[in-house]
């Protein structure tokens, strides 16, 4: 299995749950062992969270400047 991030190697890697959630306290997940990348359903839904959040920020940013349009036009007819 490769890395999402930097395509390196990935191993199945053994996590203590210190939050006590409930559940078992040890898990089975994928790390990688060039960059760190923990590959967990858990930190993926998180992840995922934070990239939407990021984006309706960054939407309404730009739809808050009245100078954003004329800056992607700029950036449109230099292409």
């Amino acid at each position: 299995m490769n890395c999402h991030r930097c395509h390196g190697c990935m191993v199945r890697d053994h996590f203590v749950d210190l939050q006590e959630s409930g559940g078992e306290w040890w898990t089975t997940t994928w790390r990688c062992i060039n960059c760190g990348y923990v590959l967990d359903a858990v930190l993926e839904r998180n992840r995922r969270k934070q990239q939407s959040a990021h984006v309706v920020l960054s939407a309404a940013a730009v739809s808050q400047d009245p100078h954003a349009g004329e800056e992607l036009a700029e950036l449109d007819s230099a292409a």
